[in-house]
């Protein structure tokens, strides 16, 4: 009889079984993250249980729902960790990515390859109709065994949706450009074709970044301030 699949049998009773590693306590808003491993396999789950009772009984789960269904989308597109599944309805089961985040590097030390291949992937993920809207911060982004790009959590990504809606197709557009400013900005920051029109549409915040940024963290704060 053949052997089970990796992780076909984690659940939460199980869970502790798997456990390797906490990356990260979860606690207010924050869930946690552990490291888990199955027939050497290993995966990452998130996890919004540990959380304060407001964010585990109301936005923990709506945000594990939105990014398994963008998972599920960007399935078998390059760079993007491959989903799981789900534990409960308050964790999120996700491929790990044994690798060196993109922000540890120094000047020099990633080939150009590195960043058109980076290039490739997000742009195949836009052909999805996903944005990712986070990619500036360069520890979302992972060098992986042979210098392989992925990118890591899509809780604040952004998708086209099906049908005619111009303002979601706007902000999409809007989005769009600023994920390629995330992958130039990478770029820059590890000395890489620096000029300053480069630097201009790196750097660069669009009207549409700053709201969702001022959005965003308007309601890390309101969560903190409830979940104390």
């Amino acid at each position: 009889m053949p052997d089970a699949a990796p992780f076909s049998e984690l659940t939460r009773e199980s869970l502790p079984r798997y456990v390797r590693q906490q990356l990260r306590p979860g606690g207010g808003s924050r869930p946690a993250l552990v490291l888990v491993e199955d027939q050497g396999r290993r995966a990452v789950v998130k996890d919004y249980r540990p959380s304060s009772w407001l964010i585990r009984a109301l936005a923990g789960p709506w945000l594990l729902d939105r990014e398994e269904r963008i998972y599920r989308a960007l399935a078998g597109s390059p760079g993007v960790p491959r989903l799981i599944g789900r534990l409960d309805r308050w964790a999120l089961v996700v491929e790990h990515i044994e690798g060196r985040s993109c922000a540890s590097y120094a000047d020099g030390e990633l080939p150009a390859g590195f960043f058109d291949r980076l290039r490739e992937a997000v742009e195949a993920m836009h052909a999805r109709g996903v944005v990712h809207c986070d990619i500036k911060n360069r520890a979302n982004i992972v060098v992986a065994e042979g210098g392989r790009p992925y990118l890591l959590d899509f809780a604040s990504a952004f998708t086209r949706g099906g049908g005619w809606n111009p303002i979601r197709w706007a902000l999409f557009e809007r989005f769009r450009v600023d994920d390629l400013r995330g992958v130039m900005k990478a770029r820059l920051l590890v000395g890489q074709l620096w000029n300053q029109q480069d630097a201009d549409f790196a750097f660069r915040r669009s009207p549409a970044e700053r709201v969702v940024r001022a959005v965003r963290d308007c309601a890390r704060w309101a969560f903190k301030l409830l979940t104390r």
